[in-house]
């Protein structure tokens, strides 16, 4: 992950390597996705890398592999300590380092990247591919006050001891933005105003912090962007989805989920938990919704106190990003409700209508979830379930306490990704009615 602290662990073991007598020559390249992008960057890196190991500072290699001269003769013979920082291209290891040969036995190359899949690709030992953890909780305490109290680890104001330890389980140990995030409490000389920054930053991300993780998503295809952008805004309805699940809602999406999660571990955008979930850090979340549109929303209106909410008319339908929508544990006054066709992840309890928006399209609607609604007679119409019933992969109308009908042929329902006992002729259409948390088929209806 971005700002984990790769860079400073690949430093401090190369100063500690290179001081050791080990090695002939050293370099340490920086900044080598951000410098390879330049005009001639490539040739440019390249070039450095070849002055610091053979101290010649007239060497100028211009073609797209080191010539078998004297050059590469002195380089085989050069028993060097190499770092590459921040690589994400194949092409920037081939330029280099090359093969296994160019290098005298006994050499050390370090590499830092945020794709665990570009060094497979490359045949690194998975056994020495390191991944770097965020701080414990007592040492990213002490970075982030180092930061907010003016280099003093311990406070020296008044101030909010559970908030501070609040902000720093937010930030999940990466040092980055522990730095960031202490920097911007440092002109806060009261509980008040730690607060009110506090709430501040969990609305609105820091730039600084957003642009560093950007970075990881920008490296992606547009199929992974996709796919991350998905999980970011599902992880908005509910945390910690098991793998299994939502590799099941990708494949509904015609995604190949299996294949885009393990994308996405290896660039450390998301991770797997003991018990086999799916967990996103929450800058990264925050940074997945917000993609420039407002692409998920969630509000649990019980945390609202002694908010009664009317509205004659409730309008989503110009919001054209939006995936996810989460609204729970109030019962609203809505008179009529308008809901985007981009939406693929709805939950809603006690929902407040009788029926979903007449022209809303359910063709991208992978996750419908209502319960304890009070919905009564036909929650859709028919061309909202013949395009709802082709991709949806969650249905929950636990609790209901009404009936909630789907009216289709036995075919299209057959396609369902749920687990439904249909016994009647392909040629009767059948209606689906939700009761006391089972599926009733009525024949000929």
């Amino acid at each position: 992950m971005a700002g984990i602290g790769k860079t400073t662990l690949a430093d401090a073991v190369f100063q500690r390597q290179w001081q050791s007598s080990k090695f002939e020559a050293c370099c340490f390249l920086a900044n080598v996705r951000e410098k390879s992008e330049k005009t001639d960057g490539l040739n440019d890196l390249r070039n450095t890398l070849v002055h610091e190991l053979l101290k010649d500072k007239y060497v100028n290699i211009n073609t797209p592999s080191i010539p078998a001269n004297n050059i590469l003769i002195r380089l085989r013979r050069t028993k060097a300590l190499i770092v590459l920082d921040d690589v994400n291209a194949r092409k920037q290891l081939e330029y280099l380092v090359g093969d296994d040969d160019r290098f005298c036995q006994g050499s050390r190359i370090i590499i830092t990247a945020r794709d665990k899949g570009l060094l497979l690709e490359q045949k690194v030992d998975p056994e020495k591919i390191y991944n770097v953890e965020g701080l414990g909780s007592d040492e990213a305490l002490q970075l982030f006050h180092s930061h907010a109290f003016h280099g003093n680890k311990s406070p020296t104001i008044d101030y909010n001891e559970f908030l501070s330890r609040e902000v720093v389980d937010y930030v999940k140990g990466n040092p980055l933005a522990l730095k960031v995030m202490g920097s911007l409490f440092r002109r806060c000389t009261s509980k008040q105003e730690w607060e009110a920054q506090w709430n501040k930053l969990k609305r609105f991300p820091n730039e600084d912090i957003d642009r560093v993780l950007r970075i990881s998503y920008d490296g992606l295809g547009i199929h992974e962007q996709e796919i991350f952008l998905d999980i970011a805004c599902f992880l908005c309805l509910q945390e910690g989805h098991e793998r299994k699940y939502v590799k099941e809602l990708l494949d509904s999406r015609d995604f190949h989920g299996e294949a885009g999660i393990n994308h996405l571990i290896d660039r450390s955008l998301i991770s797997i938990s003991k018990g086999g979930r799916i967990e996103m850090h929450n800058f990264v979340r925050q940074m997945g919704r917000g993609d420039g549109h407002v692409q998920a929303i969630s509000f649990d209106l019980s945390k609202i106190e002694m908010l009664r909410l009317e509205l004659e008319h409730a309008s989503f339908e110009k919001m054209h990003q939006l995936r996810s929508l989460r609204v729970c544990n109030n019962r609203p006054v809505i008179g009529s409700l308008d809901l985007p066709n981009s939406l693929r992840y709805l939950e809603w309890s006690a929902y407040p209508l009788k029926s979903l928006p007449s022209k809303f399209s359910a063709q991208n609607l992978v996750v419908l979830s209502m319960s304890g609604s009070e919905v009564g007679g036909q929650l859709w119409n028919q061309d909202q379930a013949k395009a709802m019933l082709q991709c949806i992969c969650r249905l929950d109308a636990s609790t209901t306490s009404k009936l909630v009908m789907v009216k289709a042929t036995k075919s299209t329902i057959c396609s369902l990704k749920m687990s439904l006992q249909i016994a009647s002729s392909d040629s009767l259409e059948v209606v689906l009615w939700w009761y006391n948390n089972e599926f009733e088929v009525v024949e000929g209806a």
